[in-house]
């Protein structure tokens, strides 16, 4: 029903047919997305396999890595090639990657779901409160209602 396509919206990755598109009370409908301060965390980790995880976070910053990785517990993994990277340590890195662009709001749209169910509840866990911490609001795209529960202040269900 167009969950992913509302997020894409959103980010300004696709246009909108009508409407209008705000943050801070800012209409961000005409802003290119990369002046949106928007950050989006896709099911499958967007990274490119000829850098290193300290080249892929240096598309958003060329400073803080180290800080970034130890955030979401992957302290020491800055030369390693993104190719043997677990799923969610390649989630963790793209998560440290959107993060280190210190967006005004995080768009996650399914990332915990090609992850085994163990893992999936325990990033989940780990995103939610590195989140709360950094005051940074987020919408979450799932069809799985518990980690909707287990990860929102507010939910809200789209059905068409």
């Amino acid at each position: 029903c167009g969950k992913s396509t509302l997020l894409r919206c959103i980010c300004g990755l696709e246009s909108l047919d009508s409407g209008t598109v705000r943050l801070n009370e800012i209409d961000i409908t005409n802003f290119e997305a990369e002046d949106r301060g928007i950050g989006l965390i896709f099911q499958r980790p967007v990274l490119y396999p000829h850098l290193s995880v300290s080249g892929n976070l240096s598309l958003a910053s060329k400073s803080g890595h180290e800080e970034a990785l130890e955030e979401v517990g992957l302290s020491g993994f800055e030369g390693r090639a993104v190719e043997n990277l677990s799923g969610g340590e390649g989630q963790r890195v793209a998560l440290a990657r959107a993060l280190l662009a210190e967006p005004d709001v995080l768009l996650l749209d399914e990332p915990f779901s090609a992850l085994d169910s163990d893992l999936s509840v325990r990033l989940l866990k780990d995103v939610r409160q590195l989140l709360k911490k950094r005051k940074c609001p987020a919408i979450l795209v799932t069809h799985n209602q518990k980690e909707a529960e287990m990860f929102s202040d507010r939910i809200l269900e789209m059905s068409g």
